[in-house]
């Protein structure tokens, strides 16, 4: 313009204009394979003949009294609350459909007991009846039907998408007639692995799996969790599965595995963790125990694939967080 002086009025300038721009890359690894690179120090590896539902195969387990295991769930809260804390299982293999491909998925159990007080189904001590009638049949189950499946299912909102739907196998133990001895208590944790996956039926009958997306852990699960516990008869030394099972409530709480041979005409049966730290069955009926210690439930579910890890080292203070890739 005039203000430029003659020498450079109506003239023309010529320029151009560089962006230099670089991707802020963002690493991403899928939480099942951050677990198994990460943490592999705090897992014993377990592997397990075929049975007569599953092939052989190969799972990792947290184990031992206090192992880094927490993640956050549910909630995006700076401090995560304590109803939102759940803990890993393991690293386990396992199936969408029978059939399937079986694929290794992270399977969290709720840290908290679950108590939903605005329905019917919680009884006065804060726990839930496995079933409402005498069945052991856990596809009918009113703990699986309205429960876990209804109530707990529906209250996690937006974080259904997080949960993959499974298997579930329903294979009954007989407290009455073991291979190792008589009774429940002659069993170890692979027994018990071997008999949840077996075409033994409870008492009630019904399908020998389930699939669905919420469950209880297997009475395995528990035992598995015992540090170095081997072939153990898992009942033969409690004090040791106290000290040595993060899975060890002070309360009895539910598994999701029938009863194949004891039934009382009231309660059914199925198999339980007692305060004791031993297991049992027919938790609801046993007069030797106080009733306010047993029917305590514990979600548990297995995660997507596409579930990423954000941040958290897995303890309590500072536990795994948690995205999806939808």
């Amino acid at each position: 313009d005039e203000s430029a002086g003659n020498d450079s009025q109506n003239g023309t300038f010529y320029s151009k204009v560089v962006i230099d721009a670089r991707q802020n890359q963002i690493a991403v690894e899928k939480f099942v394979d951050y677990i198994l690179s990460d943490t592999s120090k705090d897992f014993e590896v377990f592997t397990h003949e075929a049975t007569s539902q599953t092939p052989a195969l190969t799972d990792y387990r947290y184990t031992g009294s206090n192992p880094d295991n927490y993640v956050c769930f549910g909630s995006e809260e700076e401090i995560c609350p304590e109803d939102n804390l759940y803990r890993i299982i393991g690293v386990i293999p396992t199936q969408s459909a029978v059939g399937g491909e079986y694929e290794n998925r992270v399977k969290l159990i709720k840290n908290n007991f679950y108590t939903e007080t605005k329905s019917g189904y919680l009884l006065s001590h804060g726990g839930y009846d496995w079933n409402n009638s005498t069945s052991n049949n856990w596809e009918t189950s009113a703990l699986n039907q309205y429960v876990l499946n209804g109530m707990y299912w529906n209250n996690l909102a937006d974080y259904q998408k997080y949960i993959e739907v499974n298997v579930w196998y329903l294979g009954a133990p007989n407290q009455m007639t073991h291979v190792n001895g008589t009774g429940i208590s002659y069993l170890s944790a692979k027994d018990l692995y071997e008999l949840e996956r077996s075409s033994q039926q409870g008492h009630s009958g019904g399908a020998l799996y389930y699939v669905g997306n919420i469950g209880l852990l297997y009475p395995s699960d528990y035992g598995f969790s015992i540090k170095n516990i081997s072939d153990t008869l898992i009942n033969s030394n409690i004090d040791f599965n106290i000290e040595n099972s993060w899975l060890y409530r002070s309360e009895g709480y539910w598994t999701i595995t029938p009863e194949a041979g004891y039934f009382h005409p009231t309660y059914g049966a199925a198999v339980c963790v007692i305060k004791k730290g031993s297991i049992s069955t027919n938790c609801a009926y046993y007069s030797s125990y106080t009733l306010l210690d047993l029917n305590k439930v514990l979600p548990t579910f297995y995660l997507k694939s596409n579930v990423f890890y954000k941040s958290g080292d897995g303890t309590k203070e500072n536990p795994y967080r948690i995205s999806i890739n939808e």
